[in-house]
């Protein structure tokens, strides 16, 4: 019997990186970067014939012509002031030693994202929506899109991939917001937890260099404070599990009874803070400072609640749908997980102890990951 386990887990480059990018003056272009799947900045009538990677006067030429361009469609576009088309009427004789703002956002969004990097896009307001998408191909000079602003005025852009985890503002930690406030066109986020959090939301489960993160979702509509704590204990037990079985003391670990498993194998060290949104539904969070120990708890959560016995998920196999490639982390996940059944598969800890706790949670607080299993073929939960 085949048992394949889905972690969905993104493994993301140590040199990953996330940007929030404004959509125009009064968020201007928000609704255009949606209806477009793609993000640029406001400069109409630019183009490049590769991707900007640093300062030239070609380049200033062609941000000069662009708001030239801007300006005159903002007073009215009359025919006889048309603004010249050609980048080098707008050369200088004395340029400026210092280069104009808009172009260290040029060189980010045109030149140094990379497919696969993250950029978050804020609306107005604590109650709107900010989107994140990733970036998707290199830049493309021919890749240009029309906006309502400027509808005969084509703009260079990026082409994003928008994910399913658009939140309100207000739910991100405050110094997001404040980023998110700013009034630079484009920021790249370089604080470790605000990078945490976001990737959190965009991917749940992921793997960044030697760390892990960990999303669960709380998708009951009310809940018990009790029950939540009883949920939140299922997952340290499972996170000092895999403590123990990387120490070489799972079958002492599963020899003891359940509180007194944690309390003897939990080890703060392991962790960073926890994110927290309960507003019914919800989800909290949790950075791991071990790359596969977030994979592990949600395989382990996802396990006890797929109605499986140990002995079935014995032989089980990790497919990671998140990555076009088998990985390292793939394998090692698969190995621990089998070592961890075979140990379940001589016990009746997994049928009489686990299992009934994790249905206790599905029926309490509605505890979900994102991993899915898959019996013979078929979803198991």
């Amino acid at each position: 019997m085949s048992i394949i386990i889905d972690p969905e887990i993104r493994i993301l480059p140590e040199d990953h990186r996330i940007y929030v990018l404004h959509p125009g003056r009064g968020k201007l272009f928000y609704n255009d970067f949606i209806a477009s799947n793609s993000v640029f900045l406001d400069l109409p009538g630019i183009q490049f014939e590769s991707a900007p990677l640093e300062d030239s006067e070609a380049v200033r030429n062609r941000i000069r012509m662009a708001r030239r361009i801007s300006g005159w469609i903002r007073s009215g576009g009359r025919d006889g002031e048309r603004p010249s088309r050609n980048p080098e009427e707008y050369a200088v004789m004395n340029p400026s030693p210092n280069p104009p703002k808009v172009l260290h956002a040029i060189i980010g969004l045109y030149g140094e994202a990379r497919p696969g990097d993250l950029i978050v896009v804020p609306g107005r307001g604590y109650n709107s929506t900010v989107w994140i998408g990733e970036f998707v191909g290199d830049f493309d000079p021919e890749f240009k899109v029309s906006t309502a602003r400027y509808p005969f005025e084509p703009i260079p852009a990026r082409r994003v991939a928008w994910l399913p985890a658009a939140l309100a503002k207000s739910q991100f930690n405050r110094r997001l917001v404040r980023l998110m406030q700013n009034r630079q066109a484009i920021i790249q986020v370089s604080r470790e937890e605000d990078r945490r959090e976001i990737y959190n939301i965009a991917y749940g489960d992921y793997v960044w260099g030697d760390t892990s993160g960990n999303l669960i979702q709380v998708t009951h509509d009310e809940i018990d404070l009790y029950d939540l704590n009883k949920a939140v204990d299922l997952t340290n037990y499972f996170a000092s599990q895999y403590i123990a079985l990387k120490d070489g003391r799972l079958g002492e670990f599963l020899g003891l009874g359940f509180h007194e498993a944690i309390e003897r194998f939990y080890d703060k060290r392991y962790f960073g803070g926890v994110n927290v949104e309960i507003h019914s539904p919800g989800y909290f969070g949790r950075p791991m400072k071990v790359a596969l120990l977030a994979g592990y708890v949600s395989a382990m959560l996802a396990l006890s609640g797929a109605g499986l016995t140990a002995q079935e998920a014995v032989d089980l196999q990790v497919q990671n749908s998140a990555n076009s490639n088998r990985s390292f982390c793939d394998e090692q996940l698969e190995a621990d997980l089998r070592e961890t059944m075979e140990m379940y598969a001589n016990l009746h800890l997994w049928e009489d102890i686990i299992c009934p706790r994790r249905e206790a949670t599905k029926n309490t607080v509605g505890l979900r990951t994102g991993v899915v299993v898959k019996k013979q073929g078929r979803k198991a939960d």
